[in-house]
């Protein structure tokens, strides 16, 4: 074997090993359709894409900035992916590559070698793509540039930093593209749970409602119950007390008459009483 084909050798081996190694110290010990974000930043030597596979299914943001990547083959297919950082490499092709990341909202390809629109035509079937970025690129160069990519890329709103008018775009644009292209896969199922919410809520004021109701109602008997109650019990106190006075009554009837008889004989003893200081009766 040649120095030379030992030397390719070895650096295809290195190659491989360092986006690997560098995919499984960022990974660790999870399961790939887990992750979510993955940053391959500033690999050594990294001409093409390895370790990378299907299995990061749930992947919505990837950053390979600055690894010297020069072509995009065997690009695993990512339909969840959303933000793809490619700038700082030495792409010049392969775009086509990218067709499986059907939810792609935002390519930054900035620094990279695209000489050509051709180069970029892949991108057309990118249909959710709004954000792309090609500064440093020598495309950009080219007369008509913008005004061509904003009719080829038809779903474009924001090109190198700035609208099809010019206008520059903020930072937040891009979350609220990337908010808003969540809520309009999420929104049904949302709009359902706002429904079930609304029903639920709907459900607990009529109960509430007719809690109020039938409390009011119960608490009127309730008071109607005892109002007849304490009639009941004040009519019967007042039999008790009319049976009382009957009874005394007739009790009293006896003192009365006593009395009466007690005074005539008062008197008798009295009429009594004076005859004997009168002295005995005298003799005719």
């Amino acid at each position: 074997m040649s120095e030379q084909n030992a030397q390719d050798e070895n650096s295809v081996a290195t190659e491989q090993n360092s986006m690997v190694q560098r995919i499984s110290l960022e990974v660790k010990r999870r399961e790939p359709s887990s992750i979510n974000e993955l940053v391959l930043d500033n690999c050594a030597r990294c001409y093409s894409i390895q370790g990378l596979t299907d299995e990061f299914c749930n992947l919505r943001v990837l950053s390979i900035i600055n690894v010297g990547l020069q072509s995009l083959a065997k690009f695993p297919s990512l339909p969840k992916l959303r933000k793809l950082y490619l700038s700082d490499n030495r792409l010049s092709s392969g775009l086509e590559n990218l067709e499986g990341c059907s939810s792609l909202i935002l390519l930054v390809l900035a620094g990279n070698k695209f000489k050509s629109i051709d180069e970029l035509k892949p991108l057309i079937k990118l249909s959710k793509l709004s954000i792309l970025d090609l500064m440093n690129c020598e495309v950009t160069s080219i007369d008509g540039y913008r005004e061509t990519m904003f009719n080829m890329l038809t779903q474009l709103k924001f090109l190198d930093n700035a609208d099809k008018e010019g206008v520059e775009k903020y930072s937040d644009d891009e979350d609220d593209d990337d908010e808003e292209e969540e809520g309009n896969e999420n929104g049904a199922s949302d709009d359902e749970d706002n429904d079930e919410e609304d029903e639920y809520e709907e459900e607990d004021h009529k109960t509430g409602l007719k809690a109020l109701y039938n409390g009011t109602f119960e608490e009127g008997d309730d008071d109607d119950e005892e109002s007849y109650e304490g009639n009941e019990e004040e009519e019967d106190e007042e039999s008790d007390e009319d049976d009382d006075l009957s009874e005394g009554g007739d009790v009293s009837a006896n003192p009365v008459e006593e009395t009466a008889k007690g005074e005539k004989r008062k008197r008798a003893i009295d009429t009594t009483e004076e005859n004997d200081t009168d002295g005995p009766p005298q003799k005719i």
